[in-house]
């Protein structure tokens, strides 16, 4: 639907680099890995996330 929409070029998802179940979602959805990054979450909390990205620019 976001594709189809044409709205924004991609999309992103951050999940906790300590949770391979998430990290596989992503990766199974066609996701791409751009690197770690870390980030407060929950306030007070760095935590250290994969950040994915899917271009959403790309034919499907």
């Amino acid at each position: 639907m976001a594709r189809a929409e044409g709205r924004y070029p991609s999309l992103q998802a951050f999940p906790s680099v300590e949770h391979p179940a998430s990290n596989a979602v992503c990766r199974k959805a066609g996701f791409t890995l751009a690197g770690e990054s870390a980030f407060e979450y929950p306030k007070g909390h760095m935590m250290r996330s994969n950040e994915w990205r899917l271009d959403l620019t790309a034919e499907g």
